[in-house]
């Protein structure tokens, strides 16, 4: 951070937008020495009601032995963008980074606020420190030549507003205030009933958008060109449903609006969910979303629905060890008795993570499970980073057998090549559907894979 910045950092705002449509892992953060009178755990808050170089202040202020009764004022995301060495907490109270506030002095000096728009900084990087059970939050601070490291404190003993305030200050030996556990907030566990539907034709896209790889054409975009791009070839397909990967979490709802206002439906026509990519954060066993770079929040896969969706959920990938975590998304649409779902595989083959694409095949053999919930219909893809015939070490058997034996692939036989010379882009739909029409994009520009789109006709059910 510039020493400008010291001095005129931005204030904390209320909601953003641009970050709301995330089906990440979500926490609370409990303090271990702040309780109730009862003697009840408490976890943080994020304080945007506060006014000033107050606005976004963290506390150890609410009781939390229902972590599912908790708001969003008590929610946090993992993010990092170094691969896992620290990660930075957001507050979903206000979509905002938690920066610990060293420009401040006296009691106040080093004190944390969710109040940071821009990309994640040294001031909002913490390490996760175990400490058996629990963990510490260690922050370096440099300036001026010298580097010192601080534990974030609750300073249960403070009183008024200040009561709980979360500073990075301690410089010893961790105890029981500097102390404490993510909780994962839990999240709707089932889709909603399905009725009976008619036989229905569905139009679905696939596309891997590069939209965080320096090589692409695309990374350059602003988020006009970027939403006008998928917005055209969904126009092209005729999309009802569009599966997106290498995808920036904060051009969802920019997508979302844009399909809305060029595509027929008009507004609150469709719905645009993100889910991201993550890093192990050190030796713990939490995960950070990975950060896209130009300030477009993380970095992962996209589905676009109808406006009708309200369950979604994301599919975390068992990937190889100390590489990205790879991830899906599934989004109901109940009036179709239609999941839709969107992947993206670890990248498999000598040099690469997944070297003996074992890894690939077990993350097939999850996929083809995971999609199938009682009374819908299955229709998904995305870049799966394996051809059809390609086979993992020690056997020969191809990595996606559990995928084709399950269900009707659009381009099957043809297999026609999506990146370079290679098919690693797919859809899928049940064996009793039908595709047609089944399409391939004339250019991977302004990414580097082809668009791939086709019509099922999914039988009544």
């Amino acid at each position: 951070m510039t020493l400008l910045a010291l001095f005129i950092a931005p204030p904390a705002q209320a909601g953003d937008p641009l970050t709301e449509k995330s089906a990440g892992r979500k926490y609370a953060l409990q303090s271990r020495a702040a309780t109730d009178k009862a003697g009840k755990k408490m976890c943080v808050s994020t304080e945007i009601n506060d006014a000033g170089n107050q606005a976004g202040k963290l506390r150890a202020r609410t009781n939390c032995e229902n972590p599912g009764s908790l708001g969003s004022w008590e929610t946090f995301t993992l993010h990092t963008n170094d691969k896992g060495s620290r990660a930075a907490l957001r507050s979903e109270a206000n979509g905002l980074y938690v920066s610990a506030e060293f420009h401040d002095t006296g009691s106040h000096m080093g004190m944390l606020r969710a109040r940071q728009d821009g990309a994640i900084g040294n001031w909002e990087r913490f390490e996760l420190v175990p400490q058996g059970d629990w963990f510490a939050l260690k922050y370096n601070f440099t300036e001026g030549g010298t580097s010192k490291d601080y534990y974030v404190s609750a300073e249960i003993n403070s009183t008024g507003s200040d009561e709980g305030l979360l500073r990075a200050r301690a410089t010893g030996t961790p105890g029981s205030w500097e102390q404490f556990k993510l909780v994962e907030i839990p999240s709707a566990s089932s889709p909603p009933t399905t009725a009976s539907t008619p036989e229905r034709k569905i139009n679905v896209l696939t596309w891997n958008a590069c939209s965080n790889n320096s090589k692409c054409k695309i990374y350059e975009y602003s988020v006009d060109s970027f939403t006008q791009a998928v917005t055209d070839w969904a126009s092209q397909a005729k999309a009802d449903v569009i599966l997106l990967q290498e995808f920036c979490e904060k051009l969802a709802k920019p997508l979302e609006k844009k399909l809305e206002a060029d595509l027929n439906g008009g507004a609150d026509a469709w719905d645009v969910r993100f889910a991201p990519i993550q890093h192990q954060i050190g030796t713990t066993k939490h995960w950070a979303q990975k950060s896209c770079a130009k300030n477009r929040g993380a970095y992962g896969v996209a589905i676009a629905v109808p406006a009708e969706n309200t369950w979604y959920n994301a599919l975390e990938l068992e990937s190889p060890t100390n590489t990205e975590r790879r991830t899906a998304l599934c989004a109901a649409i109940q009036s179709w008795a239609v999941m839709a779902c969107t992947a993206h595989f670890s990248t498999g083959g000598e040099g690469y993570d997944d070297e003996d694409r074992n890894q690939q095949k077990a993350q097939a053999a999850f996929l083809a499970e995971k999609v199938d919930h009682e009374g819908y219909r299955a229709v998904f893809g995305g870049d799966l980073n394996a051809t059809p015939t390609v086979t993992p070490t020690g056997s020969n058997l191809p990595v996606l057998l559990s995928l084709y034996h399950t269900y009707k692939e659009c381009d099957d036989p043809l297999n026609r090549a999506t990146a370079g010379n290679s098919k690693l882009d797919y859809l899928f739909a049940p064996p009793s559907g039908a595709w047609s029409g089944c399409t391939v994009g004339t250019t991977a520009w302004p990414s580097d894979h082809k668009p791939v789109w086709g019509t099922v006709t999914l039988a009544a059910r």
